[in-house]
């Protein structure tokens, strides 16, 4: 997933030429049932998972077992085949958003019918939100050596985890969704971790996913904001080193700082 590129770095040690590593991306082509549906700049790996969270996260299937099959080669291009036909408008309108590598949402999932409040889920201690985050930076190796993308996480208090990076933030989202459909998890029971900005796709996929506490290293914008509070969200960011800021949802967060024997409010 890193090329490396000859460079000239200039520090305080002078200037020198040296090899430096650079992410390597490349421009993927979905196909739904042999018809062409969205271009996404993508790391070139894990196309299964993300070609199967990008279709849910945008409606067009509601479950994994929607999907027959999906195949995909190092060129880029995805084929995905689906039992029934996939209904939709290629012109319905959609929003650009300010998502990395130019991301999209359906413009009805804004609508206030479409937001249901979230389930209460799990409630997840100071501690182990600061634990969690600091496991979620030290496993970003393709940022820690080249930068240039983003990580998403799926957590469990039991300990379950699905990780992934990619260019865009809300590409790694959907890969982390599209690993938890192919393995039926309860997405409601966990915690989603984000390194990036809190915008409104990933404050919308969060909701869609029924995934009730929403933790980034960034902060939401006012959209994301009112999302997470209209539907009951908790939305936490900032969240580094033993710090966090909770907006909205803090019932499921406990006010005492220990782990065990916490009581919530």
């Amino acid at each position: 997933m890193i090329n490396y590129s000859p460079i000239i770095r200039y520090d305080s040690l002078g200037i020198r030429e040296e090899n430096d590593p650079v992410v390597r991306e490349i421009l993927a082509n979905l196909f739904i049932n042999d018809e062409f549906y969205i271009s996404m700049m993508l790391l070139p790996q894990h196309f299964e998972e993300w070609a199967a969270g990008f279709m849910f996260s945008e409606g067009l299937i509601k479950s994994y077992s929607e999907i027959k099959s999906i195949e995909a080669n190092n060129r880029g291009s995805i084929f995905v085949k689906t039992g029934e036909p996939i209904k939709y408008n290629q012109s319905e309108k959609r929003v650009l958003v300010s998502g990395c590598a130019h991301g999209t949402v359906n413009l009805s999932f804004l609508n206030e019918e479409n937001l249901e409040t979230m389930p209460k889920g799990e409630l997840f201690s100071y501690s182990q939100i600061v634990d969690m985050m600091e496991q979620f930076r030290k496993q970003s190796t393709i940022f820690n050596e080249a930068g240039g993308v983003h990580s998403a996480a799926l957590r469990f208090k039991g300990g379950e985890e699905i990780f992934f990076e990619d260019i865009g933030r809300h590409n790694a989202v959907d890969k982390v969704v599209g690993s938890a459909l192919m393995q039926n998890l309860p997405m409601h029971e966990g915690l989603l971790l984000t390194s990036g900005r809190i915008s409104t796709e990933i404050a919308l996929k969060t909701v869609k996913l029924g995934i009730p506490i929403l933790v980034s290293r960034s902060g939401p914008t006012s959209m994301s904001f009112a999302i997470a509070e209209k539907v009951n969200m908790t939305l936490i960011g900032f969240a580094r080193g033993r710090r966090f800021n909770v907006y909205c949802g803090k019932f499921r967060i406990p006010k005492s700082l220990n782990v065990e024997g916490e009581k919530n409010d």
